[in-house]
């Protein structure tokens, strides 16, 4: 798991945009992968800015189908485990993995959900491969999102839709949730007032709430450093900070789609004393 993490932290580097088997891509820009014929199973991952989302348009494709696929990925996967957590995402795990070779090459421009996308691919036969064009377009409503940085700061939204929305970081850190209106302010209404927050977030109007949780997996269902549910309405939360000691940090906002929710929160690395502070069990 610990390899698994380091992998994603990195950015390699292309030549010509020809690239490897194990590849971390952050620019927009031309890729390109020839097989040895060593028959190994490899990864193109991409990721692009929170606010964007990633287009991907092949330009050329020869990939045997009796020895060979390539399959893409709506999202991260690695050792099985999916980011977005699949329970979190509009399409089911069949609609974001599909697959092609020779019979059924890819032919439209795609568009994944989110700023990360992965292409998996197996091909047998030296010389045989593919190019992609890559791109990165503003998406009008960023949702789940990867985060590649230790320090920053971030707004996750709900659009006054029923969804639920995370940003995943690749680090331990220290949160700090800077401004939150959750389960709060109706759709069509402006509010200003500070309510409080609190953890009591089931009401008869549906579950609306913001969580920080932490483990070693992308999934959720496996992230067991859970910090509890805050919902409410503060511009200001004050000092109050979650540290995550884990591998993977999640902030999630879950809606029902009743309220217009936002979240508004820093994160940065934890100091040596805020990790024996943070009780982590991941």
């Amino acid at each position: 798991n610990t390899k698994k993490y380091d992998f994603l932290k990195r950015k390699t580097r292309s030549t010509n945009g020809d690239i490897g088997c194990m590849h971390m891509a952050a620019e927009p820009g031309d890729y390109k992968f020839s097989s040895d014929g060593s028959g190994s199973v490899c990864g193109l991952y991409f990721i692009s800015p929170p606010e964007d989302v990633i287009e991907l348009q092949f330009l050329d494709f020869d990939i045997n189908c009796e020895s060979g696929l390539l399959a893409l990925v709506d999202g991260w996967e690695m050792n099985e485990e999916f980011f977005p957590s699949p329970e979190d995402h509009e399409l089911s795990l069949e609609e974001r993995y599909q697959t092609f070779c020779n019979l059924k090459k890819p032919s439209k421009t795609i568009v994944v959900s989110q700023n990360v996308a992965l292409i998996q691919h197996l091909i047998t036969e030296a010389g045989q491969g593919f190019r992609v064009r890559v791109r990165f377009v503003k998406s009008p409503q960023p949702c789940n999102v990867v985060s590649s940085t230790e320090t920053g700061i971030h707004t996750l939204k709900n659009f006054g839709s029923r969804r639920n929305c995370s940003v995943s970081i690749i680090y331990p850190e220290t949160v700090k949730l800077d401004s939150v209106d959750v389960g709060v302010t109706p759709k069509g209404v402006l509010m200003e007032a500070d309510f409080g927050i609190t953890n009591k977030c089931m009401t008869s109007n549906g579950v609306d709430f913001v969580e920080v949780m932490g483990g070693n997996s992308f999934e959720l269902n496996k992230s067991n450093d859970r910090k509890g549910i805050i919902c409410g309405m503060k511009s200001n939360t004050g000092p109050l900070e979650t540290i995550v000691g884990c591998q993977n940090t999640v902030i999630r906002l879950v809606s029902s789609g009743n309220f217009y929710n936002t979240v508004t929160f820093s994160y940065r690395p934890p100091h040596g004393e805020e990790f024996a502070m943070s009780n982590a069990v991941c």
